[in-house]
């Protein structure tokens, strides 16, 4: 991988590409119920490399830069790597992605059951954050509507049809998990409800453990609606019947102002009825500036999914330059 991003420097200044540097800083503080202060912080720099002579085609680097700092055993660790680095061809027909990337998979927004590569942690301060994976990815628009896509990577690879059929885009998922032990055949459902502005989806799929040789499924269904006064609603419910877990989920964030936002996060297993209540208030300072401020509240006993966890509350501030 290092010789593919050191490759990727090297053509930049040899054919003397464009390039677009953007610098961001995060700075998280999390203080927990039993005293423990950490300060995170993490300067990216994101690269963007694209010469007009090849206008379908472009390299994209972000490095991360990143300092965790636990006050109460005063230790520090620094650390500098490689969030994403890969070559990127958009043509008419065809799309390739190389390099460390984050590969799009599942409709869900709450969890991704059928997402081997990078699926979302709806328990961390940043969901959005996804670590890349080293793939190769190709993608061939079989119509306006509909495509196919191939994806490897080591010891992951996968096979997407997605296309629009009438009323929903629907797509057959073939995934192969060596690292998991685990072959999956899935599917992803989303679609408006007859016209009313409600957004329904789902996925899931078929597992076959390749050591055992045992099945189960994994599968869910959501849906989500944004009312006239800035209020957007969300919930999903999950289902494994490997561990006959159920869980249901639930978001709601309301727009105050251009500036104010008010978030909230709810995940709830209905076997042992534990739960993470995740309440955030975003406030723009600035254009480039964003401060957010939360808490993650745990209801739980010690045989719950969520029992190691102390509640804590946390701090976020985002800069843009």
């Amino acid at each position: 991988m290092r010789l593919f991003l050191n490759t990727l420097f090297l053509c930049s200044f040899l054919y003397a590409f464009d390039a677009q540097l953007e610098l961001e800083n995060t700075n998280i503080i999390t203080s927990t119920t039993s005293s423990e202060l950490k300060d995170y912080n993490r300067l990216r720099l994101d690269t963007l490399i694209e010469d007009e002579k090849y206008e379908n085609t472009f390299i994209k680097i972000i490095i991360d830069n990143t300092n965790n700092y636990n006050h109460k055993i005063k230790k520090n660790v620094n650390k500098t790597d490689f969030y994403r680095g890969y070559l990127k061809y958009t043509g008419e027909k065809h799309l390739f992605a190389a390099g460390l990337q984050r590969i799009p998979f599942g409709v869900g927004r709450i969890w991704n059951p059928i997402d081997i590569f990078n699926p979302i942690d709806s328990t961390s301060i940043e969901t959005s954050e996804r670590k890349g994976v080293e793939s190769i990815r190709y993608e061939y628009a079989i119509g306006d509507l509909s495509n196919l896509d191939v994806t490897y990577s080591k010891r992951k690879s996968a096979f997407r049809i997605k296309g629009y059929l009438d009323v929903a885009d629907a797509a057959l998922v073939i995934l192969d998990d060596d690292k998991q032990n685990q072959e999956i055949l899935g599917y992803e459902l989303e679609g408006e409800l007859l016209n009313s502005g409600i957004e329904l989806r789902s996925e899931g799929g078929y597992f076959k453990d390749t050591i055992t040789n045992t099945d189960s499924y994994k599968y869910i269904v959501g849906g989500e609606y944004g009312f006239e006064n800035s209020l957007t609603i969300l919930g999903e419910y999950k289902y494994e019947s490997k561990t006959k877990s159920r869980h249901l989920g639930s978001t709601a964030s309301y727009q105050v102002d251009a500036l104010l936002s008010l978030n909230l996060l709810v995940i709830k297993n209905l076997e042992d009825k534990s739960y993470i209540l995740t309440p955030s208030i975003n406030y723009s300072l600035d254009d480039e500036v964003t401060l957010s401020v939360g808490m993650f509240d745990y209801s739980s006993n010690k045989q719950s999914e969520f029992g190691s966890f102390d509640d804590y509350y946390f701090v976020k501030l985002f800069v843009h330059f």
